[in-house]
């Protein structure tokens, strides 16, 4: 290369010397081919004919908007997981840039007047006009939908365990669920469908104590099969169980008496009972420490010959009553005993109310009906008869009164006075000099 002659700029030195390349066939016909390659190609893709170009995964709505549907107040059962591939048409440098973005696709609810099942048209538009491309089809065209109103509503949940047992000696309770209620919401069709909600126990097994456990709630119709629907939801399908297993025992029954007469031997009195015994059970091991149960009491100036007592049978707190039985009756004998009508003379007076002296006006009671042993009966005196008064249930002061007698048979024989009686005592302030 040739050294710039001195006093010639550099610059204007090198114009001249790339002017030369145009001088130059090997550099000319480089680069007459390299810009013939940009026109060929820009005269290409203005010329070539629009191609097709495919967009993927562009989700599908639905416009609930002045619908038939919305003023029903259906919804669509399920999601709607639904997308569409859409195939367009234009320039390829338009096309190839194209995505979800650019595109809406929904589905119209104007045929649906009711709940139910749909196949309904999927509409894809552009979001903006563009003459460049345009839409050649999508895939699916349709969607097939389904319609209900969602309700919510309760059940009672029933509990079954076909395979649990109570051991001898034991009684298995109904089982019971930790809810009394389970709320289930899904389409009204389905919940219309739904009579029972059942937790069954599929444990094979005999018990002899409480057993508590899990079990899943199934949703049964009136022939108590399943109800199929993965649109129902339960706020809690999974329950809490408890086998509640009481240990049984057969225990008499015993009479309690009120009022018994001053020295009555009352292990001679006989009576019968409707039961005997009552088969009781309880949760705790008390009841290894029960020898009886204890009905009544009864009132003793209340039996007469063949009375006929009706007693409940109530059980403490914690003890069932297996057989239910509610109600005894303990009935007297009508034979073996008579009665007859006495007169009372003798009356002793307990509890003295201290600075009084107190005095029976009449000093007499006619028309006391005894009950006793026939044998003994007829051979019973006035002086046989005792009524004391318990001046203790009294707020005695000076004045008369009528206060209540109890009346018994001396000698501690089998006899006794029925119903209750009174007399009329007089109360007086002691004389201090007395």
């Amino acid at each position: 290369m040739k050294k710039a002659k001195s006093g010639q700029p550099e610059q204007a030195q090198k114009r001249i010397e790339l002017g030369r390349l145009f001088y130059n066939n090997k550099f000319v016909l480089i680069l007459s081919i390299f810009l013939s390659v940009i026109l060929w190609f820009a005269i290409y893709l203005d010329q070539k004919p629009n191609s097709n170009w495919l967009i993927n995964g562009i989700p599908v709505s639905v416009n609930y908007e002045n619908s038939i549907a919305q003023d029903l107040g259906l919804e669509i059962v399920g999601e709607v997981p639904i997308t569409v591939d859409v195939t367009v048409n234009g320039k390829r440098y338009k096309i190839v840039n194209l995505d979800e973005s650019n595109f809406r696709a929904q589905v119209s609810l104007s045929s649906v007047t009711r709940a139910g099942e749909y196949t309904l048209p999927i509409q894809v538009i552009r979001n903006e006009s563009d003459p460049e491309y345009s839409i050649v089809s999508w895939t699916p065209s349709e969607v097939t939908l389904k319609f209900d109103k969602i309700v919510s509503k309760q059940f009672p949940v029933e509990v079954q365990a076909p395979g649990l047992t109570a051991g001898d000696g034991y009684l298995m309770e109904t089982p019971y669920a930790d809810v009394d209620y389970i709320t289930i919401k899904g389409p009204q069709n389905d919940i219309n469908q739904i009579d029972r909600v059942v937790v069954e126990i599929p444990t094979v097994r005999e018990l002899t104590e409480s057993l508590s456990t899990t079990g899943t709630a199934a949703f049964l119709n009136r022939d108590g099969e399943p109800v199929e629907s993965s649109d129902l939801e339960c706020e809690n399908d999974t329950v809490s169980i408890t086998i509640p297993i009481y240990r049984t025992r057969l225990l008499p029954l015993k009479v309690e008496f009120v009022n018994i007469p001053k020295g009555f031997p009352i292990d001679q009195l006989k009576y019968t009972l409707s039961r005997s015994s009552v088969l009781v059970a309880s949760p705790s091991e008390t009841i290894e420490n029960m020898d009886s149960i204890t009905i009544g009491p009864i009132d003793f100036r209340s039996i007469d010959i063949g009375s006929e007592i009706r007693l409940d049978v109530v059980l403490n707190a914690g003890f069932r009553n297996v057989e239910n039985v509610s109600e005894v009756t303990v009935t007297f004998p009508s034979y073996g005993l008579s009665s007859r009508t006495m007169e009372l003379q003798n009356f002793v007076l307990e509890n003295l109310p201290a600075g009084y002296d107190v005095q029976v006006l009449s000093g007499r009671l006619s028309d006391v009906r005894i009950v006793g042993d026939s044998s003994l009966l007829a051979s019973l005196t006035t002086e046989d008869l005792v009524g004391t008064i318990d001046l203790s249930q009294y707020s005695i002061s000076k004045g008369q009164y009528n206060v209540n007698v109890k009346i018994y048979v001396q000698g501690r024989i089998l006899a006794w006075a029925v119903g209750e009686y009174t007399v009329d005592i007089d109360a007086a302030v002691r004389d201090p000099a007395s």
